[in-house]
């Protein structure tokens, strides 16, 4: 059994375009299971008649993906999943053919203790824009994605296959430290520093549609929010969480020096 985790706002017609490529699988043993975090646009109806097995979590649009994937956490620590079943973490707009899940899984088997992370090739300009990823602290400047058929420290959630007791070992996110972005380096991280392996290959092809990934800009007025990928706060909150023990403070202070020195650069364009 595979068991696929994803987190849905209001966007229909992308949530169908994946739950259509899902049904479409050659693996076909598969539940989903559909954090809707507040959508009002009649997505979970959507599910439900083309998925009837599916299992709906409800949200009440203040999750995000950090919370929406500890709310799958959760029901996960209430069900009795076989620990040799598989997971799926995915964003709902990925872009993959027939035989993706399949194989995934065919390498997964032959892969115990791993985190298989897929290769993410935008839509738009061909490059690869997601896999296993190399993230070097304290300076956190940025993590640098491997090419296939590497390991790395650490992996989105974008495209990640997993075994449930892989799951129950790392343990659920960090809703209000991490409430999105980094929520998923942070997992990694942590299941790495427990031993498992974190591998990505050019077989497991999938695309992104930047359009559709939700990232923007952010600005001084925005940096402060949740959606931010430069919040100060949640980078801070990121390095004391994910940093060895050694280097959480260099790490964490790294952090601050780079946005008060962010504003410095700003006011002095004014």
């Amino acid at each position: 059994m595979l068991y696929v985790v994803t987190a849905v706002h209001n966007r229909k017609p992308i949530t169908e375009q994946f739950v259509d490529q899902l049904l479409a699988q050659t693996y076909s043993d598969i539940q989903l299971v559909l954090v809707d975090d507040g959508s009002t646009d009649g997505t979970a109806d959507m599910v439900r008649e083309k998925m009837p097995n599916a299992v709906i979590l409800q949200g009440d649009g203040n999750l995000w993906w950090g919370g929406a994937l500890h709310k799958a956490y959760g029901w996960m620590k209430k069900s009795s999943l076989n620990d040799q079943d598989y997971v799926m973490f995915s964003n709902d707009d990925v872009m993959f053919d027939k035989r993706y899940v399949e194989t995934a899984l065919s390498i997964l088997k032959d892969r115990p203790d791993t985190l298989l992370t897929g290769y993410g090739v935008s839509i738009q300009t061909g490059k690869q824009i997601d896999g296993a990823v190399k993230f070097r602290f304290p300076k956190m400047l940025s993590g640098t994605i491997r090419a296939a058929e590497a390991e790395g420290n650490c992996a989105s959630t974008r495209s990640l296959f997993f075994r449930v007791r892989d799951w129950k070992m790392i343990g659920g996110f960090h809703p209000v430290l991490l409430p999105h972005y980094l929520s998923d380096y942070e997992w990694t991280i942590r299941g790495s520093r427990k031993g498992l392996r974190i591998y990505c290959t050019g077989l497991l092809q999938y695309g992104v549609n930047e359009a559709t990934t939700g990232y923007k800009k952010p600005t001084m007025k925005t940096i402060f929010s949740k959606r931010s990928v430069s919040n100060p706060f949640y980078k801070i909150n990121f390095a004391l969480l994910a940093a060895p023990w050694g280097k959480k403070l260099a790490s964490a202070v790294c952090q601050g020096c780079r946005f008060f020195q962010r504003v410095v650069e700003k006011e002095n364009d004014v």
